[in-house]
């Protein structure tokens, strides 16, 4: 069986070709009243307090601006309701966790083969989405920690390890956000404050990965668990050189993408497997479905997502 080579995007996508099949999104409540959202997500605002008040006018402006951006005949993507539509700016820049201005100057990832080596020359399909593998249809939750570079990171894993074994294979998202060490604070200060795909990839590679029933997701951080080493993983490893947990899940390296091109992003997706991308994501928040058209020339990047494909709808890529 050949290994399967893990991928890696660097920073910095800023338009995303295909938003419906880059992005997993829940699915977006209709414009409801406020009441009705409170209500529905269960909030505990008291009525009549200033937080009540200042959540519900930022609720019904951005409900607003929503009913607006639809109203276009001629929009290539819908705006609707989302859980986070109370949050204001701050608590979304710590929710998405990935803070670009704080990775430091030539600060680089481990890669372990040249770029576009592993690409073959070949015209690309049209479309390629990967949302049969076992990953595409239980979309994680990273909740309210900044953990969106290990949710990336371990989405990747079970993406490539399925391709790889044919079976699916869970990678505890929480291990990651515990374990990661980020000494020199890229993309934020580590654990739920942020970190990179990159790091995460470089410490599943070294010390294997617990599953998810191992170490459950609880979103919060913690001391590293002494889990996902065992007898015969230790054995495995004797006989082969393989780096703790290689064997297990057929990972022998990853590899960063060059940044902002298009084609190795789509070539990557096409033949091997789901990438982490980093990304400027604060112009998605009202994304429902469609197109998203709305990237600006000059962006920030903040949030890791894992990209599961491209492709065309109504005539856009």
């Amino acid at each position: 069986m050949a290994p399967s080579f893990l991928i890696v995007g660097a920073a910095s996508l800023v338009a995303t070709s295909n938003a419906a099949a880059l992005v997993a999104t829940s699915k977006a409540q209709m414009m409801v009243p406020f009441e009705s959202f409170v209500e529905l997500h269960r909030r505990t605002y008291q009525q009549e307090s200033t937080e009540y008040k200042d959540r519900k006018a930022l609720y019904e402006r951005r409900v607003a601006d929503a009913e607006l951006h639809n109203s276009h005949p001629d929009r290539l993507w819908t705006a609707g309701v989302n859980k986070l539509w109370d949050w204001n700016e701050s608590e979304l820049q710590t929710l998405r966790g990935w803070d670009g201005s704080m990775k430091p100057d030539g600060g680089g990832s481990r890669t372990v083969r040249k770029h576009g080596t592993f690409l073959q020359q070949s015209d690309l399909p049209k479309e390629k989405i990967w949302g049969d593998l076992y990953m595409a249809k239980h979309v994680k939750n990273q909740g309210d920690c900044g953990s969106c570079w290990a949710i990336a990171a371990a989405t990747v894993l079970e993406g490539h390890a399925e391709i790889f074994s044919g079976k699916p294979r869970t990678f505890s998202a929480q291990q990651i956000v515990m374990c990661t060490p980020n000494p020199r604070h890229c993309g934020g200060d580590g654990g739920c404050k942020g970190a990179t795909a990159e790091l995460a990839m470089d410490w599943v590679l070294k010390h294997g990965s617990a599953e998810d029933f191992q170490v459950p997701y609880t979103g919060r951080d913690g001391q590293c668990p002494e889990t996902g080493r065992n007898a015969a993983l230790e054995m495995a490893q004797l006989f082969t050189g393989a780096a703790p947990g290689a064997s297990t899940f057929g990972m022998t390296g990853w590899e960063t993408l060059p940044k902002n091109e298009y084609e190795p992003l789509a070539r990557a997706l096409a033949e091997r497997g789901p990438v982490a991308v980093s990304v400027a994501a604060d112009t998605w928040f009202s994304y429902e479905s469609g197109v998203f058209n709305g990237c600006g020339k000059d962006a920030v990047i903040d949030h890791a997502v894992t990209a599961i494909g491209y492709g065309e709808e109504a005539g856009h890529k």
